[in-house]
C-alpha cells in the first residue's frame, strides 16, 4: 500500500480546503494524501499513528502570539483553529520522527515550532527586499534562490541555485532551534530550511505544488519526500513486526 501522508487543510467560510494541486503532486509522487478535519483536532494523535508523513500546506499568517509577539499594523487574517491544529499535529509528527515537508505558511509554523520567530510584514519591516507576493500567475517563477551545499535541497538544485514562485509577506527572522537555512533570496529572506537531525524535515518559502507539472525540480522535491516516507513506512512496520 502507498504511504498515507497527512495534510493540513485551510478554513475558509465553514469549508475545509486542501488545493488539488496538493493532492496531484503527492499522489504522482507514489503517496495517498489525507487531509485532516480542524473539527476533529483531539483526535490528532490518532491521525498521526497511522500515518507516515506530513505537509503542512499554505495559508494565512500565523497569530504572532506563538513567537511572543504583538501584531503588527500589516498583520494579515490570523485562523486561531488552523494554528491549533497546524502546532498539534508537526508536535506529534516530530515525536514520531515522521517526514515533514513544510510549505509557505508551513514553514513559518515549522520555525516558530522551534522557537523561532517571522518578519510579520517583509515589505514594511524589510522595505529594500524583493517583491515576494508576485502578481503573476502561480505556475511563473518570480525570483531566484542560492542553495547551501552538502544540504538536502542541493541533491535537487545541483548547481546552487534556481527559480522560484513566491507568495508570501512574511518569512523567518530568528531561525528556530535544530533547524539550518539552505536557501536564501538575493535580499537575504530564507527561503528554505531543513532539519538537522535524523529525521526527514524540509521546509520551503515557495510552492512546489504550482510548479510540479512542467518543473523538474519541483517533482524531484516530492519525489524525494516520498522516498522518506516510503523508508518511515518499512521502518515502521519492521519494528511492529510486519511484511
Amino acid at each position: 500500500m502507498k504511504p498515507l501522508v497527512l495534510i493540513t487543510p485551510s478554513f475558509e467560510r465553514g469549508r475545509l480546503i486542501v488545493r488539488r494541486e496538493y493532492l496531484q503532486a503527492l499522489q504522482e509522487g507514489g503517496l495517498l494524501p489525507w487531509p485532516i478535519s480542524i473539527e476533529g483536532i483531539e483526535e490528532v494523535e490518532s491521525y498521526c499513528q497511522q500515518a507516515q508523513g506530513l505537509v503542512l500546506s499554505g495559508g494565512g499568517d500565523v497569530d504572532p502570539i506563538y513567537y511572543h509577539q504583538q501584531p503588527h499594523a500589516a498583520l494579515g487574517e490570523v485562523d486561531p483553529e488552523r494554528d491549533r491544529l497546524d502546532f498539534a499535529v508537526l508536535a506529534q509528527a516530530l515525536q514520531r520522527k515522521m517526514p515533514v515537508l513544510a510549505i509557505c505558511r508551513g514553514l513559518q509554523v515549522l520555525n516558530i515550532a522551534r522557537g523561532g520567530t517571522l518578519i510579520q510584514d517583509i515589505p514594511r519591516q524589510k522595505p529594500s527586499a524583493l517583491r515576494h507576493q508576485q502578481k503573476s500567475p502561480r505556475w511563473h517563477k518570480s525570483h531566484n534562490i542560492d542553495i547551501v551545499e552538502r544540504s538536502q535541497l542541493h541533491q535537487i538544485y545541483r548547481n546552487g541555485t534556481g527559480q522560484v514562485n513566491s507568495f508570501h509577506h512574511q518569512a523567518i527572522d530568528r531561525l528556530g532551534k535544530g533547524l539550518q537555512a539552505v536557501a536564501h533570496s538575493a535580499d537575504g529572506i530564507v527561503e528554505a530550511i531543513e532539519g538537522q537531525g535524523e529525521s526527514f524535515i524540509m521546509a520551503v518559502q515557495w510552492h512546489p505544488e504550482d510548479l510540479f507539472r512542467n518543473d523538474q525540480e519541483a517533482k524531484a522535491l516530492f519525489r524525494l519526500f516520498a522516498e522518506a516516507c516510503k523508508q518511515y513506512k518499512r521502518c515502521i512496520f519492521s519494528q511492529n513486526g510486519e511484511a
